[in-house]
């Protein structure tokens, strides 16, 4: 009898524990849908969820699994935590295509070019300037807003890409005349640029007033706070411990740190781009590298009251950082709700550590 009496709640222990691990998962899973929707400078832990989001995602599915494949009562509980998840899929990933729109159709690219020294290819400084230009010129934007752009000198940018005739920048002066910045190029006229500083920070964002037709648009080039981190040197740090150390667990907790500092700077110049948007005359299209994952804050707000060309047109995985594709989309381009997204593309070169993307769209 005693026997028997063990085998009994040895099955209902593991079955226990089994049950809280789907609830803890679970509630991991509704954390990360709502960080979003919280100003990490309040309340930051939830921002972590969001940042993980994929994976937590991960875990659920194969839990889910799990819990099918032992006949688990317990399932419910993973169910009723992923149904969500069909509410955000379309900001990671597209099954649909471009639309036909008539009108006239606007081209804009946005590119985080890695101050042209972070090519795959281990091509030389000037070997990957060109390769970007023979991009561009491919790409045949109307409009191109290129991040984190280095120059050997101030003359270069006046020059540069020459079939655009009207041009705007902002680029930081460093040492022997180099500079580093964001640059707007343009076919249609740009009648006023402006500039939106950012505190304690060289990331900006680069703004200009554009006539199309009739109309006038403000362009956003942004470029916002990046985590500050290598997540190749990360895993190599990693990789050299033989075993996980007390180092290991603390480069860990330092780039968590590093990532909730990040984060809470962020929020504060999405605030700052967002009253200039408030301020300005004509509608805008945002768009830039925004170093943050859909699941966040940055998102949330940069998008509400716009559309997310990658949601309305695009197709296929959204990453747009090459590091862990298909995981991360950083960079977007978002239009009025007034306007119509025709096309959006990520273009999948290797001159930076980012992937240049490309829209079309249409005024109504």
């Amino acid at each position: 009898m005693a026997r028997k009496g063990r085998r009994r709640r040895v099955p209902r222990f593991f079955g226990i524990t089994f049950r809280l691990v789907l609830i803890v998962a679970g509630i991991c899973l509704l954390l990360s849908y709502v960080s979003s929707y919280i100003d990490p400078t309040k309340f930051s832990i939830p921002m972590f969820f969001g940042l993980y989001f994929i994976p937590i995602l991960a875990i659920n599915f194969l839990l889910l699994v799990i819990a099918l494949l032992s006949r688990s009562k317990s399932a419910w509980i993973t169910i009723i935590a992923l149904l969500p998840a069909l509410l955000f899929a379309e900001r990671f990933v597209r099954f649909g295509g471009g639309k036909e729109n008539g009108g006239q159709r606007i081209r804009i690219e946005t590119y985080n070019v890695g101050l042209f020294r972070l090519s795959k290819n281990k091509m030389t400084y000037g070997q990957t300037m060109d390769s970007v230009y023979s991009h561009i010129e491919k790409s045949d934007a109307d409009i191109v807003c290129l991040q984190e752009v280095y120059l050997d000198s101030l003359q270069i940018a006046k020059k540069m890409l020459p079939q655009y005739q009207w041009r705007t920048w902002h680029l930081i002066p460093h040492q022997k005349g180099q500079r580093s910045g964001n640059i707007i190029f343009s076919r249609f006229p740009i009648t006023n640029g402006g500039l939106i500083k950012f505190k304690s920070s060289t990331n900006l964002s680069l703004y200009a007033d554009i006539v199309i037709g009739e109309d006038t648009v403000r362009v956003y080039n942004n470029h916002l706070q990046s985590y500050a981190i290598s997540p190749t040197a990360l895993l190599q740090k990693i990789r050299t411990k033989k075993t996980f150390s007390e180092e290991v667990g603390n480069e860990i907790i330092n780039v968590h740190n590093k990532f909730r500092n990040s984060v809470i700077q962020r929020s504060h110049q999405v605030n700052a781009v967002l009253d200039n948007i408030k301020k300005s005359p004509y509608p805008s299209v945002v768009c830039g590298d925004f170093n943050d994952i859909p699941m966040s804050y940055t998102y949330h707000k940069l998008s509400y009251g716009s559309k997310d060309t990658f949601k309305e047109s695009g197709k296929g995985f959204s990453a747009t950082f090459s590091v862990l594709w298909p995981l991360f989309r950083i960079d977007y381009i978002f239009i009025p709700e007034s306007f119509n997204s025709i096309s959006h593309k990520t273009i999948r070169c290797n001159y930076s550590d980012h992937y240049p993307v490309v829209a079309e769209f249409a005024k109504q």
